[in-house]
């Protein structure tokens, strides 16, 4: 389950730490299948989780663990279809807050952030274009603190369905873009699709022509760029206010 293959063979990957093994067994998104503890991790954990729980040494949880230090609880959950590409539709039918689409975002710790970001500060959910990282790799389960359990995530939907969906629940649809003539201020954004480039090479003018608008978040100071993740809490913020 450390690697993108044996995740898709198994349909299971590692949740580890406290916030996402607590997030994973209050959760029936991904449920736990197998729950794995310390002596000393049994004590970030309430008593009722530990019936199910299987004893290990310090030794064996560093063998299996996907961190250098690990906490001594790690748990191993299912996937379910909800991250299947087909379910792209009813994620639209969710309450009225922003959507976002990460267009190719290939860096772990960034979706984690996003995820997270999309947790606390209102999103109806991600959805990850193809070519986008591993949302159950354990670097981006870890950045989530918990929020992949909260926060509807669907892989794998291509560019054309996601915006195909948007048009037909009346959504507006918002490519983010320091290149944007139109600035974040200037428009709502609440219930809109919002689209995110690469963190390297942002978007294509393909899939920027498929906006109704290009949005640029100004800044005053003289950084080139924000961050990815930085720029998603932004939008959210603002189109939730």
């Amino acid at each position: 389950l450390h690697a993108s293959k044996g995740r898709k063979s198994a349909a299971e990957f590692i949740a580890e730490g406290r916030a996402a093994v607590l997030a994973a067994l209050a959760s029936k998104r991904y449920p736990v299948v197998s729950l794995y503890v310390t002596e000393s991790g049994a004590e970030l954990l309430p008593q009722s989780a530990l019936n199910r729980a299987t004893y290990l040494s310090e030794k064996i949880m560093a063998a299996i663990s996907t961190v250098e230090s690990a906490q001594g609880v790690l748990a191993i959950c299912a996937m379910n279809l909800e991250i299947d590409s087909n379910h792209v539709g009813e994620i639209f039918q969710r309450v009225q807050l922003p959507l976002i689409y990460c267009f190719e975002v290939n860096d772990p710790g960034n979706l984690g952030t996003i995820i997270r970001t999309a947790d606390a500060l209102g999103s109806a959910g991600v959805l990850l274009s193809p070519g986008s990282a591993d949302p159950f790799s354990p670097k981006v389960v870890r950045s989530t603190a918990g929020s992949l359990w909260h926060v509807p995530v669907l892989r794998e939907v291509d560019i054309q369905s996601a915006v195909k969906a948007a048009r037909s629940y009346k959504r507006k649809i918002y490519a983010a873009d320091g290149r944007g003539s139109t600035t974040l201020p200037q428009i709502n954004g609440k219930d809109a699709l919002w689209i995110f480039g690469n963190e390297a090479r942002g978007l294509t003018k393909d899939v920027t022509a498929l906006a109704d608008q290009v949005v640029a978040i100004p800044m005053k100071g003289r950084a080139e760029s924000l961050n990815l993740a930085t720029a998603v809490a932004i939008t959210l913020f603002h189109a939730n206010s």
